[in-house]
C-alpha cells in the first residue's frame, strides 16, 4: 500500500510537472519511474530493449514539425537503464570465472575506448555519447557472463520477433503513407540518401532513426524465427515461426538495406547445413526462395516510381554500385592501421565496425573488437553444430556479418548486442566441457 502511494503520488507530481517542463523531460521522468516500479534488474533490461525499435518514434511524434534534434535527453533513457542494471549487478557475486579470454577481450575494447577519450580530451556529449554506445552495452555483457546479472535470452528472443511485427507493421504504413512527423524528420535530419520525403518515395526507417537500425532489427528478428523453427518439432509452429519471418522480411526489404539481407541468407545458409535436419532444410530452401520472389514482386511493383527501391539495387555488388566501390575504397583509406595507435572519436562513423572503431577509438580497442568478434563466432558455430543454444548462436552470427557494413552499435542496437554477446559467452564454456551455473538453453531459463 505505501508503494502504491507512492507511485501514485509521483504519478500526480509527474502530471503536474508536465505542465512546465518540455513533454522530453516528462517522458524521461516516466520512464526512470516505470524503472523503479519495475524493480528486478531483468525487467529493467527488457524495459530497455523494448525501447530499442520504437524510441525514435516517440521522439519524432513529440518533437511533431521541429523534427530532428541533437539536444533530445529521450535518446539517454535506455542508456542510463543499462547503465543502472550494470552497477547494480557489480554488487552481486559472480558465478563464473572461465571465458577469460573473451572477457578480456571486451575489457580491452573498453579500455582503448577510454584511453583514447582521456588522451584526446574529448569529453564533448556527442564524443561520450557514442562511446557509451559501445562501451555499455560491452560491460552488460560481461555482467551477464559472470553470472552478475540475470540470464534474460529466453525472454528476449520471445520479445524481438513481436517487436519486430509491430515495428514491419508501421513500416508498411509509412511506406504507403508517411506521417507527417516522419517527414519532418526526414526534411530535418536530411535523409536524403533514403529517398524524397514523399509516400512510396522513401526508404522505410519504420519507427528508427534511419534505415540501417531499422533493418537491423528486423533482420535478427527474422534470423530467430529461422533460429526457433528448427528447435521447434511440432510441425504447425515451426510453419508459423517461418511465416513470421517471411511477414516481417517485406517491410525488410522496404528499406532497401542490402547488407542485412546478406545477414539474414548468411545465417539461413549456415543454419540449413550445420544444424537444420530432414524436411527442414527444405523450409529454409522454400524461405529462400520465396524471399527471392517477394524481393522480384517489391521492385517489380515500386521499383518503376521509385529512386530507391530499383534492380539496380539488388542486382548484386559489382564495380558499378557506389556502396560497394565505396567500402572497398574506405578499406584502402585506411592505410597502415598502426598509424591509429590513438583514435579521434570526433571522427566520422565508417561504414565497417571494426574501421569505425580503429578510427575513432584506436588500435587496440579494433583488434580486441575483432577478436572478441571471431572467438564468438566460432564458438556459434560450435554450438549449431552441436545442437545447443540455436538462437543466440545464429543471433552472433548475424551480428558478425553485418559489422562488416556498419557501425552497428549505433542507435541503440547495442543494447541488444550486450545482451546476444553475453549470452553466448556465458554459454560457450559448455564448448570445452566446462560446467555451466545455469542452462541458457531458449525456452528453458527462468528469467525474471
Amino acid at each position: 500500500m505505501i508503494f502504491t502511494g507512492l507511485a501514485t503520488a509521483a504519478t500526480a507530481v509527474l502530471v503536474a510537472a508536465s505542465q512546465v517542463l518540455p513533454v522530453q523531460i516528462t517522458i524521461v521522468l516516466l520512464g526512470v519511474m516505470a524503472a523503479f516500479v519495475l524493480h528486478d534488474r531483468s525487467r529493467v533490461l527488457l524495459f530497455a530493449v523494448l525501447m530499442v525499435p520504437s524510441l525514435s518514434l516517440v521522439r519524432r511524434v513529440t518533437a511533431g514539425s521541429a523534427g530532428y534534434t541533437d539536444s533530445d535527453p529521450l535518446i539517454l533513457l535506455p542508456i542510463a537503464l543499462v547503465v543502472a542494471v550494470v552497477v547494480l549487478s557489480w554488487t552481486k557475486p559472480r558465478t563464473d570465472s572461465s571465458q577469460r579470454f573473451v572477457r578480456g577481450a571486451a575489457v580491452a575494447v573498453i579500455a582503448g575506448t577510454a584511453v583514447t577519450l582521456v588522451l584526446r580530451g574529448s569529453f564533448e556529449v556527442s564524443s561520450l555519447f557514442f562511446a557509451g554506445l559501445i562501451v555499455v552495452p560491452l560491460m552488460l555483457a560481461i555482467s551477464l557472463s559472470t553470472g552478475r546479472m540475470p540470464p534474460v535470452w529466453d525472454v528476449v528472443s520471445s520479445a524481438i520477433p513481436a517487436l519486430a511485427v509491430l515495428a514491419g507493421t508501421y513500416g508498411i504504413i509509412q511506406f504507403f503513407f508517411l506521417p507527417a512527423w516522419d517527414r519532418a524528420w526526414m526534411i530535418t535530419s536530411r535523409l536524403t540518401s533514403i529517398g524524397a520525403p514523399l509516400p512510396m518515395q522513401v526508404r522505410v526507417f519504420g519507427a528508427s532513426e534511419s534505415p540501417g537500425p531499422y533493418a537491423l532489427f528486423l533482420g535478427l528478428a527474422i534470423t530467430l524465427c529461422l533460429a526457433k523453427a528448427v528447435v521447434e518439432p511440432r510441425l504447425l509452429r515451426r510453419t508459423a515461426w517461418v511465416g513470421v519471418g517471411a511477414y516481417i522480411l517485406f517491410p525488410l526489404l522496404l528499406s532497401g538495406v542490402r547488407s542485412t539481407l546478406i545477414g539474414i541468407v548468411v545465417s539461413a545458409v549456415l543454419l540449413t547445413l550445420i544444424r537444420a535436419r530432414g524436411l527442414t532444410r527444405l523450409v529454409f530452401l522454400a524461405f529462400l526462395v520465396g524471399g527471392y520472389a517477394l524481393l522480384q514482386a517489391v521492385v517489380g511493383r515500386f521499383g518503376a516510381g521509385s529512386s530507391i527501391l530499383t534492380s539496380d539495387r539488388y542486382s548484386g555488388f559489382s564495380t558499378q554500385d557506389d556502396s560497394f566501390v565505396a567500402r572497398i575504397d574506405l578499406l584502402r583509406s585506411v592505410g597502415n592501421p598502426l598509424s591509429y595507435i590513438v583514435g579521434d572519436p570526433s571522427a566520422g562513423n565508417a561504414d565497417n565496425l571494426y574501421v569505425s572503431v580503429l578510427i575513432r577509438y584506436g588500435f587496440v580497442a579494433a583488434v580486441a573488437l575483432l577478436a572478441l568478434l571471431t572467438v564468438l563466432v566460432v564458438s556459434a558455430i560450435g554450438r549449431l553444430a552441436a545442437g545447443h543454444s540455436e538462437t543466440v548462436a545464429l543471433s552472433v552470427i548475424f551480428i558478425a556479418v553485418n559489422s562488416l557494413f556498419g557501425p552497428i552499435f549505433d542507435a541503440l542496437f547495442g543494447i541488444v548486442i550486450g545482451v546476444v554477446f553475453g549470452t553466448l559467452m556465458s554459454v560457450a564454456r559448455e564448448d570445452v566441457g566446462e560446467p555451466s551455473h545455469a542452462s541458457m538453453e531458449p525456452g528453458r531459463v527462468k528469467t525474471l
